[in-house]
């Protein structure tokens, strides 16, 4: 075969990884390492759950409307229905395009909002957790006794037991928001910071 039409041959041959590898679709398809893209998936997912709680609180008091849980249980509703917008708000603003030269200041003001936001809804659960677990208490000593809640709470160990059950509650449902914050939002945002940290020292 003459060098010209070897080198033809060698012309049309294509790699099939390395096309697969380079094709804008494939690489489309790609998970995106962007921090800011995984915190905004998480405040969608974070959303979406936020959603089907809120449904589960309408079941419940619909099938059990007692003033008890509607007080107890639609005032935790009310602040989840709150939690959904907040994140919604947040996503909405982090997915806003920006000049080449304020990428770096809107960079900061998204790790600070999402800082912020983590700590808010932190500190809304520990005022939540007490009144979540009232209501949750109360539901199950109706269903468990059948006895009107007015009656079932009159005893004086049941309420001693409902102050023991808040009493464990609450840290570790303050325990558990913080480590699924921190799996679902902290370490992007740290992810973040370092970002920020390596464009400033480039300057």
């Amino acid at each position: 075969m003459k060098p010209d039409e070897q080198w033809k041959k060698l012309e049309e041959q294509q790699d099939k990884d390395l096309s697969a590898l380079i094709n804008m679709n494939t690489i489309s398809r790609l998970p995106s390492i962007d921090p800011l893209e995984k915190i905004k998936r998480n405040l969608i997912i974070n959303s979406f759950w936020g959603v089907l709680i809120v449904a589960l609180y309408i079941f419940v008091l619909v099938n059990f409307p007692f003033w008890q849980l509607f007080v107890s249980i639609g005032l935790v509703m009310l602040f989840t229905v709150l939690g959904v917008f907040s994140a919604i708000a947040l996503y909405l603003r982090m997915n806003q395009k920006l000049p080449a030269d304020s990428v770096l200041n809107e960079m900061e003001r998204h790790y600070q909002s999402i800082q912020q936001w983590m700590r808010i809804q932190q500190n809304i659960g520990l005022f939540l957790y007490p009144v979540s677990a009232a209501g949750g208490f109360m539901l199950g000593g109706f269903v468990g006794s059948g006895k009107p809640i007015e009656v079932f709470m009159s005893k004086p160990m049941v309420i001693i037991i409902l102050l023991v059950v808040i009493a464990i509650l609450v840290p570790l449902c303050y325990l558990l928001a913080k480590w699924m914050n921190r799996k679902s939002f902290g370490r992007y945002a740290d992810q973040l910071k370092r970002n920020i940290d390596e464009l400033k020292s480039d300057k």
